[in-house]
């Protein structure tokens, strides 16, 4: 089956870093030889947006690596290709010039287009067209220690940033639901808004769009999953908790303010330039596809880098997706990393930890719903439900 394409090569076997490609081309040494034809990108995007490459800024252009018209496609369907790309575009759209949160300029875009038979040219990928940014990716790996504690703390201004951007309403009215992480509601019976209300029903739509009725099929439709007696009890617990978990709404602090995330934030994500001081700055953040809206209450501040900068529940920084080869010195290096960058987003963004405090409950049954990938639903939910009852028993709420 063909998901996507590997990573291109070098002649010489290594890997290509995206640099020199006409260059390339015209020496006869395309990384793309035999996977595609760099002749048609550069006339497709001619035929899109005039260019004048002599002497005006460079571009940049994101070919997707899987082609939706490939024999044997099994990758994302193409009904999931086109919101992510109208999305993503949306987004750099939306954001390019808001102070400190730093993305490229989007010169133009087109989704994937899919043919009744097989057709192996570029119509297949999602094309974006942008002008290149300053600075260079993947370059963590060629860091020092001090300059890698430097990178972090810029990637943590540039979430904070995100973090505190008031999103105009009708981007959050459009897009909220259709970015939600699988099983989506059909729909929110209540309008998108920045409410303790909006967020009940939300939570309420997710949680009935997860586990239908006794008997119903659930999960993904590979997985030939039904909902059982255990699930089916568990969403029963998941309901009754959910208004005891979501606090009042709050004057000093908005929990319920509608926040934009990323959903791949990391150092892989993102443009870095290294000054004459040895300083890196984050110059760019890309690759939005993923991306969602959400509550302030249950946004997710994760930082990847070597491992995932995370908090816990109380807000206190954490480290996860360890190297299974790391030792006391590597452990200390990453306690230092997510201490730099919790200790830089909360100081420019101190609503941040608030509202991670405030939805210590709430937050774990959002962040196991989205975490659920179809494993055996009775046992996944039964644990849901015995948590949820326990916290009812708690709460005086049974």
């Amino acid at each position: 089956m063909y998901v996507q394409d590997e990573w291109p090569k070098n002649p010489n076997g290594t890997d290509y870093d995206g640099q020199n490609l006409l260059g390339l081309l015209r020496a006869g040494k395309s990384p793309f030889e035999g996977i595609w034809d760099v002749e048609v990108l550069v006339r497709e995007i001619e035929e899109g947006i005039h260019l004048k490459l002599e002497k005006g800024p460079d571009i940049l252009a994101r070919l997707s690596r899987s082609d939706v018209n490939m024999p044997n496609f099994d990758g994302f369907p193409i009904h999931v290709q086109i919101p992510e790309v109208m999305f993503e575009a949306a987004v750099y759209d939306l954001l390019y010039g808001v102070p400190g949160v730093m993305v490229p300029r989007l010169l133009w875009y087109r989704i994937p287009m899919l043919y009744e038979s097989h057709r192996r040219d570029l119509r297949g990928r999602s094309l974006l067209f942008f002008e290149k940014p300053e600075g260079e990716a993947d370059v963590w790996r060629d860091l020092g220690p001090e300059q890698k504690v430097l990178l972090i703390g810029s990637s943590a201004r540039i979430r904070a940033a995100l973090f505190i951007y008031e999103l105009p309403s009708n981007f959050s009215s459009f897009w909220l639901r259709e970015r939600l992480f699988e099983q989506k509601p059909k729909r929110i019976p209540v309008c998108v808004a920045p409410t303790r209300e909006f967020c009940v029903s939300l939570l309420t739509s997710k949680i009935n769009a997860t586990i239908g009725a006794l008997g119903e099929m659930m999960g993904w439709e590979e997985d030939c999953a039904i909902v059982g007696p255990i699930a089916a009890a568990a969403k029963q617990s998941l309901l009754k908790l959910i208004p005891q978990i979501l606090p009042e709404e709050d004057n000093e602090i908005s929990l319920y303010r509608l926040v934009l995330e990323h959903g791949d934030f990391g150092v892989h994500n993102m443009s870095v330039v290294v000054d004459g001081k040895g300083e890196p700055c984050v110059t760019s953040l890309f690759d939005w596809e993923t991306g969602c809206i959400v509550p302030a209450i249950l946004s997710d501040p994760l930082m990847a880098v070597w491992v995932d900068l995370v908090t816990d529940e109380n807000g206190v920084a954490s480290y996860t997706r360890v190297p299974e080869d790391a030792g006391p010195e590597d452990h200390e290096e990453y306690r230092g990393w997510t201490e730099k960058y919790f200790e830089v987003l909360f100081e420019q963004a101190p609503d941040y930890e608030k509202a991670i405090k405030a939805g210590k409950d709430v937050r774990y049954l959002w962040f196991t719903l989205r975490a659920w990938r179809g494993e055996d639903p009775e046992a996944y939910f039964g644990k849901l439900g015995e948590w949820a009852e326990g916290r009812l028993r708690e709460m005086g709420g049974e």
